[in-house]
């Protein structure tokens, strides 16, 4: 059986990746998700590594509401893979909107990306307790070929599959500190890995340490990505499509575990309708904020504003439907295997990657009140 919230995310990974959902489907959950799991190797094979290439550079030529879905779809199979996803595709789409400013060598890396199948993992500030979000942990010594980057990103996603790394740094400018952008071969001399992530739940995104000692980056592979104090169109759609794309991850999880209900049919119908009418509300509510995206371009300040709240009113109701959707399974689930609890922790990471909501409230407040927002200097 399968839940029918889901039959159009799922049919639109298949429109980009035949084949790929029944892939997943065939291994059991339990290894899906464990640390030793084969999803992103599958992932890196057959899945939709190119979705947001254009058709021109060899790839899927994916639209903003089009990659939801796939996340969607991903995330009720493969929490693990949806999250390790996101930060591949959050990546890709950064680099589009590089391209758009008029670099050359970005438009290469992207179809090398599609066409040789390559996995970008994000080496941004994220999980750096106390700094900005917009804040690096690498340390930077320019040379006249390049830059050298010392530090390490934990949690990495992708950490072990990855073929390149992309990490953030600040370069001082003329006009104040830039935010600067590294692409870099995860084979490169200087950069090591270490276990690091230790929660059963989503074990199976390699999640790891990456660490960066004096890795040489050549000039011709760093890209500004604007002036921090002066958000940017680039860095504004960055935090645009992450946040887009790990909502939907999470959602997707979400609607795996409501799946998991339906499918045994716990409890009355009265109950699962229940279920699936605030699923479909996070749904919607998802397919309406890449629409906004799409319909309000040269307004992407206001539209990230509006997403975040989209996004902290989904983590209110995961929350919700997560705790109500594991008591339907029931005791017995609880106490024979560790499934229904990894389904149930697996929802609630998406209140844990930035910007939290407790750091955004003075920002939003002030959009609410004078109709102006900026996330610069926001603190995740």
């Amino acid at each position: 059986m399968t839940l029918s919230l889901l039959n159009r995310s799922r049919a639109v990974l298949h429109n980009y990746a035949p084949g790929f959902d029944a892939r997943l489907a065939d291994i059991a959950f339990a290894e899906r998700e464990a640390s030793h799991s084969d999803v992103v190797a599958l992932f890196k094979q057959h899945g939709p590594v190119g979705l947001l290439v254009n058709r021109a550079g060899g790839g899927l030529g994916a639209g903003i509401l089009d990659a939801v879905h796939v996340q969607i779809a991903l995330g009720a199979r493969s929490p693990s893979l949806a999250v390790a996803s996101t930060m591949h595709q959050f990546s890709v789409a950064s680099l589009l909107a590089l391209t758009q400013n008029g670099g050359g060598a970005e438009g290469l890396l992207l179809a090398a990306v599609a066409q040789n199948r390559l996995l970008l993992s994000s080496g941004f500030a994220e999980g750096n307790a106390g700094a900005g979000i917009l804040d690096s942990n690498m340390q930077a010594v320019q040379t006249p070929e390049g830059v050298l980057l010392s530090g390490s990103k934990k949690p990495c996603c992708l950490g072990q599959s990855m073929d390149l790394l992309t990490a953030s740094y600040s370069r001082q400018g003329v006009d104040g500190e830039e935010l600067m952008v590294a692409l870099i071969p995860a084979n490169a001399p200087g950069i090591s890995r270490a276990p690091f992530w230790q929660n059963s739940a989503l074990a199976a995104a390699e999640s790891i340490e990456v660490r960066l000692n004096e890795v040489f980056v050549p000039e011709r592979m760093v890209f500004s990505a604007g002036y921090k104090h002066l958000l940017g169109d680039v860095q504004t759609v960055g935090f645009i499509w992450f946040e887009l794309l790990i909502c939907a991850s999470y959602v997707g999880t979400c609607a795996g575990l409501i799946e998991t209900v339906t499918d045994a049919a716990r409890w009355t119908a009265h109950h699962r309708v229940d279920l699936a009418a605030h699923l479909q509300l996070a749904i919607t509510a998802l397919e309406g904020a890449a629409l906004d995206v799409e319909r309000n371009p040269h307004d992407l300040h206001t539209v990230l504003a509006r997403l975040l709240l989209v996004r902290y009113g989904i983590e209110q109701l995961l929350n919700q439907l997560s705790d109500e959707a594991h008591a339907m399974l029931g005791g017995m689930a609880f106490i024979t295997n560790n499934q229904s609890s990894n389904w149930l922790m697996a929802c609630r990471g998406l209140q844990f990657h930035p910007p939290a909501k407790i750091s955004m409230a003075t920002n939003l407040d002030c959009y609410l009140s004078q109709s102006t927002f900026s996330i610069a200097g926001v603190k995740p």
